[in-house]
This record gives C-alpha cells, sequence and structure tokens, in this order.
C-alpha cells in the first residue's frame, strides 16, 4: 500500500495561482519520480489550510501544473501537543524521531539544553533546516496541514509551563502514571523528555515549581527515542477530540 495515497491519490506540498496549482524544485521531481502524467489527478496542501483536488495538465523542466477540482475538506485536531525534548549528545538521532513525531500529532518541538547536554545551542540551530524539511514532507504522509513547527533551544529554566496539562516523564517516579489520569481530557498537554542521562534533581525541582507534574513510563529504563515515542503515544489518550 502507498503511504501517501488517500482514497487513492498522492499527496504533494505546492502552490495555488488562480484556477491552478503549481509543483516546481523537489515537490516537480517528487512528481516526476512517482511518473506522475497528463490527467492523472493529485492531492496538492497549500501549506495555508487548504488542500485541493487537480487534474495535471501540463509537465515541463519547471513545474508541474493542475487544474483546480475541487477543495478538500481539512480536519485538523483542535488539541496539541508541545514536546520539549532534552538534546542527546549525538543530535543525529533527532533526525528520525521527527517523522515518527509528526505523525502523532505534535505540534511544536522544542530542543532543550539540560545540565547533562553536551551539545551546544549553535550545534543545534545547525540541525533546523534537516529537521524541518523532514517536518514538511512528513506531512504528506501523515495528511496533516501543517509540519511540526520547531522552536529555537532552550533551557530547563526556561520552559514555560503554559498548556493546561503539564508533565514530566522521569525515570525516578515510582508511583504516578497517565492512566491515573484517564478520566480526564485536556485542550493542551506540554511534555518534558529527558535524554541520555536523564534530569538532574534540580531541574526536576524547577519543573515542579513551574507547574509540572512528574509521572512514570514504567519499570524499565527506556532509551530516549524509546521513551519519546510511547509518551507522546500515551498522551493522544487524555487529548479532547
Amino acid at each position: 500500500m502507498d503511504t501517501e495515497r488517500w482514497d487513492g491519490y498522492l499527496r504533494f506540498l505546492g502552490k495555488k495561482e488562480d484556477k491552478f496549482l503549481i509543483l516546481n524544485d523537489e515537490e516537480l521531481h517528487h512528481a516526476k519520480v512517482r511518473r506522475i502524467k497528463l490527467n492523472e489527478i493529485i492531492e496538492v496542501n497549500t501549506l495555508d489550510g487548504n488542500v485541493y483536488l487537480g487534474k495535471v495538465i501540463e509537465i515541463n523542466k519547471k513545474f508541474l501544473k493542475a487544474e483546480i477540482l475541487e477543495k478538500l475538506n481539512v480536519e485538523e485536531s483542535k488539541s496539541s501537543i508541545t514536546l520539549y525534548q532534552l538534546m542527546p549528545n549525538k543530535l543525529s538521532k533527532i533526525d528520525d524521531i521527527i517523522e515518527p513525531i509528526s505523525e502523532l500529532g505534535v505540534d511544536k518541538f522544542v530542543p532543550v539544553i539540560g545540565k547533562f547536554s553536551s551539545v551546544k545551542e549553535k550545534d543545534i540551530l545547525k540541525k533546523f533546516p534537516k529537521w524541518e524539511k523532514k517536518a514538511l514532507n512528513s506531512i504528506k504522509q501523515c495528511k496533516r496541514a501543517f509540519p511540526v513547527k520547531i522552536e529555537k533551544p532552550v533551557k530547563i529554566k526556561d520552559i514555560n509551563a503554559s498548556s493546561e496539562f503539564n508533565i514530566v516523564f522521569y525515570e525516578k517516579e515510582r508511583n504516578k502514571r497517565l492512566k491515573d489520569f484517564l478520566d480526564k481530557s485536556f485542550q493542551s498537554v506540554s511534555v518534558v523528555i529527558g535524554g541520555e542521562g536523564g534530569f538532574a534533581e534540580d531541574e526536576i525541582k524547577s519543573l515542579k515549581e513551574k507547574g509540572f507534574i512528574t509521572l512514570s513510563l514504567g519499570k524499565n529504563i527506556l532509551r530516549m527515542e524509546t521513551a519519546l515515542i510511547t509518551a507522546i503515544a500515551q498522551v493522544q489518550l487524555i487529548l479532547k477530540d
């Protein structure tokens, strides 16, 4: 099954010009790789909250043009997830989690520099173009209207607990689990996930003072990548539709 097809049509990222949809640069190349032909029907996300169905009427070296057939109904979740992720020493590990968090509905991804982080802000910022490109490409597969917003790095003391429900998954927490809150639902949730070295105790203290609740992901110590995906998947259970 083609993971980019929805109701039989491939989805691309493009722009709307009058009654037409235009693909160029990488999206034009992608269309050619996928052997899109004249008169074929495609979907185009114009990255302004709209998705259109179009019929291809022209393909050349500079662009693909499709005639708009209809505007599709786009249903975006009204709930939001902000993910604060402590940075691993190898930033390449983050490369592999951008697509999964997009598929799982994360709205904002905020890199966090903690006491056990050896990377510097400038190193993180160098990764932004790659991460933003991955976030953009992922929405074609998971059918989101907008990509995950990747924000500038912060330190733990600068994290803002502005969501309805603010949680930090802490390896030393033994009592409280997310299942204790399944009888509630929230419009917005902020989640803090530790890096390879976990959290320093004063970092947890700082987060608690900001209003974050410490929760456990279970008895086993999980790798960052596993903890992150497990946590976000669990958070989906307490979001309002």
